[in-house]
């Protein structure tokens, strides 16, 4: 009977020597996943790792994964290794690539630098003895050089005392001729028998652990999930670059010749936007699950995605994206991807974009008009705050036969507007979906320039910044018992009229700009902005409160309009 505490034994752990590591290195028999980043350690690093194992040090572990048979799995060798062999690898390598490729090419003598051990460093001759770890100065102990121009030349050390450790291995003979050298030296009083006898305790000490130094391996079997793996990596990468699904399928999909990488750079290259809303390649094959297997999980995504669904649909998928760009900044005023409310929600509307355009023009924009409302309602419901890969599944079930025919069921934020005037009263900047929706809808209401009352271009929008309408510093003055950072005082303002509105009450910067352009324009100007424009109202009398619930009435409406629905007014605060 097995007990409760003992432990699972989903891996294996046990320590490999290094000499055995760059063996199997060489013979390709460890690689790396294709999907793996570049080697990119310098040579101080390779050389601060080298000292601490020749101390003995703990380097930490390395994660290896097991490849069955018949795994298709693209890898690469490690940098500076052999590239060709008949066998696929037997173990990849899925952390510790830095480590492993800077050992392998220190000791195999690889790659642009040669690193050398100046073995005097290790020892103290007048006392005859071997320092202890503390005393080593390692940066002088062990260095580089760049590399020799002619491949195969032997790269001789600058001085005698100073060994290639590419030729560790040939320690011994290397301190035949130098014991003999300290030998005819009458100035450090050591017999050549002497020398040899100090510097093989050397040897032992520190040399011998770039050999035989065990480090701790950390295996995973073959059977493991490449929703595991994938996981595993998310985990180790947080502070990098992160390594996902779509690293790990462009490694499987590689031997059906299906190279994602070369797909991707193709298609930024077709559709700008794709780089300028930062569109992640991984939600292109999302969007492709859905359509072939109804699902945008990533366990779906990882097992269930084929080479021939990607060559089906990766050219219409990221069209999709790029049309669906195209209609929310023409149409629903994201003029950026910083005010686009969702990322996530690109996906479904990405999937489904191709049946829009078989429809009859008529018919095409009324499947447009439905899609532009589903983002609306998707926005100010903020039904993709949490648990969006199955929203993307619910809703992308529902929208197919929806937009095309007005048939069938809708998604459920058509037909349940989930949010209240309370909700948007009390909204802060940092819900983001609710205040981004809000300058999106600011920018489609064609929101004028405070500054010079002319009509905000996209060009204006995209240099305006969300800025206070109610200056926090009066507001501050004024001890507002409401908070100045609510959406609902926020608003496109350029930089300029920004520094003029400065900590001033309202009502000093609203007849300046009265007094720039008119009472008519000035009122148009802040009907734009989702402002009332009666003399009577908050902003005018510097009445922070009241301002509120009446900018609060506009954006109801405005949201309304853009969604077909009716919104609650039981405002609460």
């Amino acid at each position: 009977m097995t007990s409760a505490y003992e432990s699972d034994p989903i891996f294996q752990t046990n320590p490999l020597q290094v000499l055995n590591l760059v063996t199997r290195i060489q013979s390709r028999e460890i690689a790396l996943p294709d999907f793996q980043r570049d080697f990119v350690w310098d040579s101080t690093r390779t050389a601060e790792l080298l000292g601490s194992i020749m101390s003995r040090y703990p380097v930490g572990t390395l994660l290896f994964w097991e490849q069955g048979e018949g795994q298709a799995f693209a890898s690469r060798s490690f940098d500076g290794a052999p590239s060709s062999s008949n066998n696929p690898p037997s173990i990849l390598v899925l952390d510790g690539q830095q480590r492993l490729t800077s050992l392998y090419q220190a000791l195999t003598g690889s790659g642009d630098e040669r690193y050398f051990i100046n073995v005097d460093e290790f020892v103290d001759i007048p006392s005859r003895r071997v320092r202890e770890v503390p005393d080593v100065d390692f940066e002088k102990a062990i260095f580089s050089m760049p590399a020799a121009g002619k491949a195969g030349r032997r790269y001789q050390a600058p001085m005698p005392s100073q060994l290639p450790i590419a030729e560790v291995h040939k320690f011994d003979e290397w301190l035949d001729d130098y014991a003999d050298s300290i030998g005819n030296n009458p100035e450090l009083s050591l017999t050549a028998r002497e020398a040899k006898s100090l510097y093989r305790e050397m040897r032992d000490k520190y040399i011998s652990p770039l050999k035989t130094y065990g480090l701790p391996i950390l295996t995973l079997p073959s059977s493991t999930s490449m929703d595991a793996v994938c996981t595993i990596f998310e985990t180790l990468n947080r502070t990098g670059k992160p390594l996902g699904p779509f690293e790990l399928l462009t490694a499987r999909f590689f031997p059906q010749g299906v190279n994602l990488r070369d797909l991707w750079d193709e298609a930024e290259a077709n559709h700008r936007t794709l780089k300028e809303f930062r569109i992640d390649p991984y939600n292109v094959l999302q969007a492709i699950c859905l359509r072939v297997r109804g699902s945008a999980q990533r366990s779906d995504v990882l097992k269930k995605l084929t080479g021939d669904d990607i060559k089906a649909h990766w050219e219409s998928a990221t069209a999709g994206f790029a049309g669906v760009i195209d209609m929310i900044q023409s149409d629903c005023g994201v003029i950026s991807q910083k005010w686009l409310p969702y990322g996530m929600i690109l996906t479904p509307m990405a999937a489904v974009w191709d049946k829009q355009k078989e429809l009859k023009p008529l018919e095409r924009s009324q499947a447009l008009r439905r899609l532009q409302q589903f983002f609306w309602a998707s926005t100010f419901t903020t039904n993709y705050d949490q648990g969006a890969n199955s929203q993307m599944g619910a809703d992308y079930s529902r929208l197919t036969k929806w937009i095309t025919t007005g048939e069938g069921e809708a998604p459920e934020v058509i037909d349940e507007l989930q949010i209240n005037a309370s909700t948007l009263r009390t909204a802060s900047v940092r819900r983001k979906a609710l205040y981004s929706g809000l300058i999106c809808l600011l920018v489609k209401n064609k929101a004028a320039d405070f500054h010079t009352g002319q009509s905000m271009t996209a060009t204006r929008a995209l240099e305006a910044e969300s800025h206070h309408i109610f200056p926090k510093a009066y507001l501050a003055k004024q001890q507002s018992p409401e908070s100045s950072e609510l959406m609902l005082n926020r608003s496109l303002i350029d930089g300029e009229t920004n520094r003029i509105i400065a900590s001033h009450a309202p009502s000093v910067y609203i007849e300046k700009m009265k007094t720039a352009y008119g009472e008519q324009r000035l009122a148009d100007v802040l009907a734009s902005h989702a402002i009332a424009n009666q003399q009577a109202n908050g902003l005018l009398n510097d009445d922070y409160s009241t301002f509120l619930d009446e900018r609060l009435e506009i954006v109801i409406q405005l949201i309304e309009e853009a969604t077909g629905k009716t919104i609650q007014r039981d405002v609460t605060r």
